[in-house]
């Protein structure tokens, strides 16, 4: 005789089965489903403590234009070239944010010449500056000589290029005194006590000095120096040549992550403190907090995007490069006869990848984010 399905034991036999029948379904259907498509890992050096500058990165994540890419962007901290190279070379990063300086210094005779070519011009108009009292009888870099510089440290890369600009300007580089006096308080103590004359740190270091109360001026650049890179994106040959589509789409991000954080300052910063919530300060209002640090991140936007248009995202130029090496040359730190062809410090040929998208858009999407 058949079974009795309606006592409970026969009832709960049928549920099981059709249950099982039921996942056995949903196993193949998933198996025979096209699976998900995995994020390409791109791994990003920093080169200090994270700080709200990699807040445009945290903006692009938070508005999806690094999925967007299908890339999954790792932040790690990597402090200075010496580290930052090395890491490069062993494939372990694919990235950082760089300084120009150590590239043309390995193209010499003699030198390690690192197999590596800047792919992205990060920033068009250099962070560095030249800080006095506003008091000060430095107006130009022509008031330089016989007069006290202080610099983050005597081996930072800035010292050749504000060194070309003195000389440039009629001064004598002998005559000037070079001192280190870090940053943040310690550098600012220096300047407030008249330790030193003039100093020379970054954009939002001397923005910083100013909310504190110090009363500062900028000492123009000479005619020629406005638009100098500071930093860019180094990549290896062998990447270069068996990944630029991966080199493409994170910089078509980061050209988007910058126009988005212009768009809206204070989205831009917001994202960063959600990302990194043990870096919001924790004393004074969130208002007053944002509005800081929306004076304080400014210039730094204003540098990302200095010069830049729909097209030329990312480019480099040869002037720049001609000036860098120059500035190199006067500071000795490469010889006056070395010949430094520049293609192979740069290449401007994705370029037009990372200009491919709509500003429009990214307007849109960034000035919606709250």
């Amino acid at each position: 005789m058949g079974a009795d399905m309606t006592s409970p034991r026969s009832w709960f036999s049928l549920k099981s089965i059709l249950g099982a029948s039921a996942l056995l379904v949903s196993a193949c259907a998933a198996a025979l489903a096209p699976a998900a498509e995995a994020k390409d890992k791109f791994v990003f050096a920093w080169p200090s403590a994270i700080n709200s500058g990699v807040s445009n990165l945290t903006f692009g994540r938070a508005l999806g234009f690094f999925d967007e890419e299908n890339l999954d962007v790792e932040v790690i901290v990597l402090t200075g070239s010496g580290v930052i190279i090395p890491q490069l070379l062993a494939g372990t990063i694919h990235t950082a944010y760089a300084s120009l300086e150590p590239l043309p210094i390995s193209r010499q005779p003699g030198k390690p010449n690192f197999p590596l070519r800047f792919v992205y011009n990060y920033l068009p108009r250099t962070i560095w500056e030249l800080a006095v009292l506003d008091e000060s009888s430095i107006k130009t870099m022509g008031d330089l000589g016989g007069k006290t510089i202080g610099f983050v440290s005597l081996t930072s890369g800035n010292i050749a290029m504000t060194q070309a600009m003195a000389q440039a300007s009629g001064v004598n580089w002998d005559t000037v005194q070079k001192i280190a006096v870090g940053s943040g308080v310690p550098a600012f103590e220096a300047l407030r006590r008249k330790n030193v004359d003039a100093i020379n740190l970054w954009d939002t270091m001397h923005v910083a000095l100013e909310m504190a109360g110090t009363k500062i001026r900028r000492v123009p650049f000479p005619a020629g120096y406005d638009l100098l890179s500071s930093h860019g994106f180094p990549v290896t040959e062998e990447l270069l040549k068996t990944k630029p589509d991966l080199i493409a789409r994170f910089g078509r991000a980061m050209s988007k992550a910058a126009v988005a954080c212009e768009a809206n300052l204070e989205g831009c910063i917001t994202s960063f403190w959600r990302e990194y919530p043990s870096l919001k300060p924790t004393s004074g209002t969130d208002a007053d907090n944002l509005k800081k640090e929306v004076t304080i991140m400014k210039p730094r936007i204003a540098n990302l995007l200095a010069g830049r248009t729909d097209t030329n995202m990312g480019a480099f130029t040869d002037k720049e490069w001609d000036l860098l090496i120059g500035a190199l040359k006067q500071g000795k730190l490469i010889e006056a006869d070395a010949k430094i062809p520049l293609d192979t410090l740069f290449t401007n040929q994705l370029v037009p990848e990372y200009n491919r998208f709509s500003r429009s858009d990214v307007v849109a999407k960034a000035k919606a984010y709250k």
